[in-house]
């Protein structure tokens, strides 16, 4: 990868635009989970008492049951925001850990939050949750240092 930023301040200011790229993902999720707990209420609410009475029962604890599952994917949500907007911005860092940004030939690495791939200033960016099986395997490596990943050897050019 070409033209990433090479000196601290870029460094720094780069890692803000991953961290708020990870904000905006999850104030969108947070959006998506409580519009769908919205119509789930105003579905439930909105059922009438058919004459078939088991089926108006179903259908409400159906309802009941997607709520407060939708109400536990925005307790989780809320938790990731409230980590990443704790996560620190300010420190360079030399060897992969949590807050990392870790700069492959091929890919990026930030160790943030388990968001998947995204686009970053037209870069791809793979958003890694601490607790993944790839952010093991980076933990503690170096610029230079290798470490094997879908088969192949990836080594790493910068860490900050």
């Amino acid at each position: 990868m070409s033209g990433y930023p090479t000196n601290d301040s870029q460094k720094l200011a780069w890692k803000q635009t991953l961290k708020n790229a990870c904000i905006q993902l999850l104030h969108a999720r947070i959006a998506h989970i409580e519009q769908a707990i919205t119509e789930a209420r105003e579905a439930a609410n909105s059922e009438e008492k058919s004459s078939a009475g088991d089926k108006y029962e179903t259908s409400r604890a159906m309802s009941h049951l997607a709520q407060e599952m939708q109400g536990r994917q925005l307790e989780d949500a809320k938790q990731e925001l409230d980590f990443i907007n704790r996560l620190n911005t300010t420190d360079i860092f030399t060897a992969a850990n949590t807050g990392a940004v870790v700069i492959c030939p091929d890919i990026i690495f930030y160790i943030s939050l388990g968001l998947g791939n995204t686009l970053v200033d037209s870069y791809k960016v793979m958003l890694l949750s601490p607790k993944a099986p790839i952010a093991g395997l980076l933990y503690r490596k170096k610029a230079a240092d290798t470490f094997e990943f879908n088969k192949k050897t990836i080594q790493i050019q910068s860490i900050f």
